[in-house]
């Protein structure tokens, strides 16, 4: 192997939240990074007060499916989704991190481990990472503070971390490049590199001579650049986070935690026997006094990757692919859905302190979705929007309004290329492609489970573990 100078020259595809942790990783280790990404860079922070539309917000890749979500697609823009997120940070729970296995349970959570090493680094500049005087109220309730890698600034506005600004402060030294483009596939060059072809390739359009490559962009993306890499179809699996909800509208009384911004959750609750995490916010008064209390549950899809969703990359011989996913939800997953639903309202029984009831459906689409699972004999499930308009418009405390958002629609997708060796493409405990050395994953496109937390804070220490690791003369 070949290193340029004496900094090693690794080319990062993807510009999300994977992949800018990883290039400033690998910067600050020694390396030289150059950043490929198709999107084009049109905000530099994140932030929830720029309301305008940006090429690459809009969804631009549809996915052929059947049964997949509404709405599904990949969002191409400089920062990607850590550009768009609330910046909640949470720790995979034990039983997740045994299907990482033991090396990868010892760097997240050993001594030292990368968990608290990303949030250490983060809590003296994101004060909501750290419990205030609202935790006793939650602990109260049985709920938590959620941690949360964002402040308000002095005018109340919402800003969530992201590692652009860093990453552009290293651009401007030379040691970062970020270069606008569509990668296609990695081939091996001379003396032993590795080659980026990129879309259209022809004669010019291959960047040349890389030490190390890693793939940092989408779970889906990545498999189809792999597809093209190693040149043969492939047929693995995809899954996203289902997602539960509900609006809840109470008669006057204490709040949860006092309201400050739209973004930032009131607490959340661990419900480990259904593989969920229930977030609460409860929103500013109605005129009359109301309180109103949004709750989310972000669910797990289970039963193991053999019951996750198919996705097949099929490659002809001129290297066009073709992407399809099947969405597969199983009974086992339905029933346990039926499940967090009841949990859903139990809680908003909880807050109100009283029976509460549901308002009538007024939306056919979700009339039709909730027919197709057998067990659940109430009906009463609303569209998102539906179910904002009904709680609103409402003249009485303690109803509820339930909805869900589509399977697959959450961008939560993961595990199409899981660390382990019997996936369709073997991954190392070190995200390395066993069929390509030095060429490296990284995303929750990697993780060999999903589990019901975000997956932001997991991104975040195996990116910052993969890119310091790549300075290494390996």
């Amino acid at each position: 192997m070949s290193f340029i100078g004496s900094r090693p020259r690794v080319a990062i595809i993807g510009g999300g939240l994977a992949g800018l942790e990883c290039a400033l990783s690998a910067a600050m280790s020694g390396c030289t990074a150059e950043i490929i990404e198709a999107g084009p860079a049109t905000r530099t922070r994140h932030m929830d007060w720029d309301t305008a539309i940006h090429p690459g917000d809009e969804k631009v890749r549809s996915w052929t499916s059947e049964n997949w979500g509404l709405g599904g697609g990949l969002s191409e823009r400089l920062g990607g989704r850590s550009l768009c997120y609330h910046g909640v940070l949470l720790k995979l729970d034990t039983e997740t991190l045994a299907s990482w296995g033991p090396i990868w349970c010892d760097r997240l959570t050993g001594s030292g481990g990368l968990y608290n090493r990303v949030l250490d680094r983060l809590r003296p500049e994101f004060p909501e990472l750290t419990p205030g005087s609202h935790a006793l109220r939650l602990g109260a309730l049985g709920l938590f503070h959620t941690p949360q890698a964002a402040r308000l600034d002095t005018d109340g506005r919402f800003e969530a971390y992201s590692p652009l600004a860093a990453v552009n402060s290293l651009v401007k030294e030379g040691v970062i490049t970020i270069r606008r483009g569509r990668a296609t596939s990695i081939v091996r060059g001379g003396e032993g590199s590795w080659d980026i072809m990129l879309s259209g390739a022809s004669g010019g359009d291959r960047i040349r001579g890389f030490d190390k490559c890693v793939l940092a962009a989408s779970a889906i993306s990545n498999t189809q650049i792999l597809a093209r890499s190693l040149d043969r179809s492939i047929a693995t699996t995809v899954t996203d986070h289902f997602c539960i909800g509900a609006f809840l509208r109470l008669p006057p009384g204490t709040p949860l935690s006092a309201y400050r911004h739209r973004m930032l959750w009131s607490g959340y609750k661990e419900i480990p026997e259904l593989r969920t995490n229930l977030f609460f916010l409860e929103r500013p008064a109605f005129p009359n006094g109301d309180r109103l209390v949004q709750i989310v549950a972000v669910t797990e899809q289970q039963d193991g990757s053999e019951y996750y969703s198919k996705l097949k990359v099929h490659i002809d011989t001129a290297q066009r692919t073709k992407t399809h996913i099947s969405g597969q939800v199983t009974a086992h997953d339905t029933a346990r859905l039926v499940q967090v639903h009841s949990r859903v309202v139990q809680w908003a029984e909880t807050l109100a302190g009283a029976t509460v009831t549901e308002l009538a459906p007024i939306s056919e689409a979700a009339a039709i979705r909730v027919a197709n699972m057998p067990s659940v004999e109430d009906k009463r499930l609303l569209d998102r929007d539906a179910a904002w308009a009904a709680i609103t418009a409402s003249q009485h405390p303690n109803v509820l309004s339930r909805f869900e958002l589509p399977y697959g629609g959450f961008e939560h997708e993961a595990c199409t290329h899981p660390i382990g060796d019997t996936g369709a493409v073997p991954v190392s405990p070190d995200l390395e492609v066993r069929e390509l050395p030095q060429v490296y994953v990284a995303g929750p496109g990697a993780f060999p489970r999903l589990g019901a937390a975000n997956p932001a804070l997991t991104i975040l220490a195996t990116s910052q573990w993969l890119g310091a690791r790549l300075a290494e003369r390996i």
